[in-house]
């Protein structure tokens, strides 16, 4: 039997009582985000903790079981604090929290991805490299009333890329062009519930048109795909062809494959965050193991006890 634990801090204020925390990630969000929940009737009111904790005081989340040590869950900032119903909500943002800086308003002509990200680190303070695996160029890029996260979402939502802050370095990549550790899921053992349906991949057919802006204002599309299924419509940064195709098969790749499409629910151990591969294991049915692209993870910790809904994303093998 394991013995819950928390060491949760916020500004230069350690959390003594706690209702419960719920993490959330995912490659397909920009920022990583937590609720510190808190049980009001021991503060003796919110005003209390509005005195003591404010906007952009930093937040360190470390949970797990005593008899295997603690674990950073979550570190970021506090962005705002809710007192509706009556509790106390710490909504928490990670590092992304600091790109919601305004720029200044610019046109750019003739720039690269890569450049475009380093004006943007630059603009909201410095102090992150980038790596970025996109080549593309820009004809113009319009900074307007926006903020460095407004650009990185304007980025994600043109690429579908996977964009996040991780030791100081701003990562820009293709879905799953980099797979974090891979973990172990038996449905015999680790794994407390499921909500999953195996599907093959001749039953997802997905037409993926893919639209790109030219600099003359009109529209320039490609499809990828098959007919007969649901049809995707995606937005290109990059207008030629061979951008435009990686574009829509990447959104193909997210699709359609033999698998499972759904979540898993898992407790605190294995430790799993999105980018990891998830290798599953059904003994009754061979058949459907495979090992699967881990899209976001919701991690929740109160004195019930801690469990992470795993989302699965494509399927890696």
């Amino acid at each position: 039997m394991y013995t819950m634990g928390y060491d949760i801090q916020v500004g230069g204020y350690r959390i003594g009582m706690l209702d419960r925390v719920e993490i959330h990630r995912s490659v397909e969000l920009l920022a990583d985000t937590a609720a510190i929940v808190l049980p009001a009737s021991e503060y003796n009111a919110a005003l209390e903790v509005e005195d003591r904790l404010h906007r952009g005081d930093r937040v360190d989340i470390s949970i797990g079981y005593r008899e295997t040590g603690l674990r950073e869950e979550f570190s970021g900032w506090l962005q705002r604090i809710a007192t509706d119903g009556g509790s106390i909500s710490l909504e928490c943002e990670d590092d992304l929290f600091l790109f919601r800086v305004a720029l200044p308003d610019a046109e750019y002509k003739n720039i690269s991805l890569q450049d475009l990200l380093q004006k943007v680190v630059e603009g909201v303070g410095g102090g992150y490299t980038v790596d970025c695996t996109y080549t593309w160029t820009y004809g113009k890029f319009v900074v307007h009333t926006a903020t460095g996260y407004d650009v990185l979402k304007k980025v994600q939502e043109e690429s579908g890329a996977d964009i996040y802050l991780k030791d100081g370095v701003l990562h820009v990549h293709p879905p799953a062009t980099l797979v974090g550790e891979e973990v172990l899921y038996d449905f015999a053992l680790n794994v407390e519930s499921c909500d999953l349906t195996y599907r093959r991949a001749e039953d997802r057919k997905v037409r993926v048109t893919v639209k790109s802006l030219l600099p003359d204002g009109k529209v320039k599309e490609l499809e990828v795909g098959t007919t007969g299924g649901d049809s995707i419509e995606v937005r290109s940064a990059a207008s030629d062809d061979t951008s435009m195709r990686e574009r829509g098969e990447a959104e193909l790749r997210r699709r359609s494959f033999d698998g499972y499409d759904g979540s898993i629910t898992t407790w605190l151990l294995p430790y799993v965050e999105p980018g990891y591969s998830a290798e599953l294991h059904d003994r009754d049915y061979e058949y459907k193991d495979g090992r699967y692209f881990v899209n976001a993870v919701t991690t929740e910790f109160s004195k019930e006890g801690g469990k992470r809904t795993v989302e699965l994303g494509f399927r890696l093998s």
